[in-house]
């Protein structure tokens, strides 16, 4: 049971070990750029920014977003909303609103049926909180935690043990996991936007740089590449852009392992080392270089953890598509 609980306590960890990242706005490569984009969220995108990509989404806007996803080999299609509104002191608030399966493994998700039966796994699933987010487009933190850590709890896997109940509350409410979920809870928007704020808008730009990612209190090192593929297509007013971080090694390891015993305390181990973790995420994106608002961003990771001699691989991703024609507002 011990080892359980550790096991699920590191996916968990290593899933929302943050795929933000800080150093892409300062490099340290030649290839450096600034770290600020002047544009105001509710205003046309600034004519000096014309070298680097620029947030400009105009608020109130919601835009309907389908999403096909996978993770743990279970595969999904839903649609949602994605809802920005300003707020009384300058800022964004974004909603995931309405979300609806259509389609969860395979099956069909819309008839009265399956509804009826996923319906205590969907509010889990969807997990929409709320993100602030700067008038300049970057991600602030997120409110409702306490939900989310709510909905973690009643998942089947864990909700089946009020002693495994007890563990992952006392770990999900710690201060080191409750700055983790903080800062996971903004990589939907950095993926869409944040990610690609004041990065170089040049076809065939590559930024290189080693950089940290949060996790708890602790940072822990990993690479980053950010590269620009040129006009997305069928679209000459989009560009596409990537950028892959990979986190491995020795240090990465010992990060993890320093932080997941400081969650658990006496439920971790000393025999249960963690021998080696390898995480590559990548994130794509065809977007308008002028205000960020994205056509199509597809977030893919994968994790391998060995702890204990035992491996474990993981791998999700999730494939937006964003139908602007169809928004409300954003103009």
């Amino acid at each position: 049971m011990q080892r359980a609980r550790l096991s699920l306590l590191l996916l968990l960890f290593t899933a929302a070990c943050g795929a933000s990242s800080e150093a892409t706005k300062e490099p340290t490569t030649p290839a450096s750029v600034s770290s600020s984009a002047s544009t105001d969220a509710a205003a046309e995108p600034s004519a000096t920014n014309g070298g680097v990509l620029s947030f400009g989404w105009k608020v109130p806007c919601r835009v309907p977003v389908e999403r096909v996803s996978e993770k743990k080999g279970k595969g999904a299609k839903m649609r949602f909303f994605v809802a920005a509104r300003p707020t009384k002191d300058g800022e964004i608030e974004v909603r995931v609103e309405d979300p609806e399966f259509l389609v969860i493994d395979g099956e069909d998700a819309t008839t009265p049926e399956a509804q009826e039966r996923l319906a205590p796994m969907i509010p889990l699933l969807s997990m929409p909180v709320p993100m602030i987010i700067s008038a300049e487009g970057a991600y602030v933190e997120a409110r409702g935690l306490d939900q989310v850590i709510e909905r973690m709890l009643a998942t089947p896997a864990i909700a089946k043990s009020p002693k495994l109940v007890a563990f992952m509350e006392q770990a999900l409410r710690s201060p080191q996991m409750q700055a983790q979920l903080s800062s996971s809870a903004g990589d939907p928007w950095n993926a869409w936007v944040g990610t690609w704020i004041a990065l170089p808008n040049s076809a065939g730009e590559v930024v290189e740089a080693d950089d940290e990612v949060p996790a708890g209190g602790d940072k822990i090192p990993v690479r980053l590449r950010f590269e620009h593929h040129g006009k997305a297509k069928g679209d000459d007013a989009l560009v596409r852009v990537s950028i892959t971080q990979t986190l491995a090694g020795e240090k990465a390891a010992q990060g993890l392992a320093n932080i997941i015993r400081a969650i658990a305390g006496p439920h971790f181990p000393n025999d249960m080392p963690i021998e080696n973790i390898h995480r590559i995420t990548r994130i794509e994106a065809e977007t308008d270089p002028r205000t960020l608002q994205p056509r199509h961003v597809r977030f893919e990771q994968t994790v391998d953890v060995t702890m204990g001699g035992k491996p474990h691989k993981t791998r999700e991703f999730k494939d937006d598509t964003f139908d602007w024609s169809r928004a409300e507002g954003c103009r």
